[in-house]
């Protein structure tokens, strides 16, 4: 139970300045972008160079590492996993977070402020 919590406290502190979390997805080419601030969920077609806004985007810690964005009708929009193996699809990046986007069916990789691709 300590080293699970030990682990939860570092991964949150991580969080708290993880401001922004930017998940990039391949077929369909798109981008969503977090704000933890504001609490919206930004949705952009990179093909079409259209994007849209969630707003009232709820930031919700599961886990050690793993984490949850809930829209304001509490339904589930994308799960992300801090397990430095996500993957956009396409390109030979290692993300930090790995990520599925519930609605769209769709895996993909994050970073955030504090943590960049490798």
């Amino acid at each position: 139970m300590r080293k699970f919590l030990l682990a939860l406290a570092i991964t949150v502190s991580g969080l708290a300045q993880a401001d922004i979390i930017k998940c990039q997805f391949t077929e369909p080419f798109m981008t969503t972008t977090y704000s933890m601030v504001r609490q919206t969920l930004t949705i952009t077609d990179n093909m079409n160079n259209t994007a849209a806004i969630i707003r009232n985007v709820s930031f919700q810690i599961k886990a050690a590492g793993e984490f949850e964005l809930w829209n304001a009708s509490k339904i589930l929009i994308q799960r992300l996993n801090l397990n430095h193996q996500g993957s956009d699809g396409m390109s030979d990046l290692v993300f930090p977070y790995a990520v599925y986007w519930k609605s769209q069916d769709l895996h993909g990789g994050c970073t955030s402020n504090f943590l960049a691709t490798h």
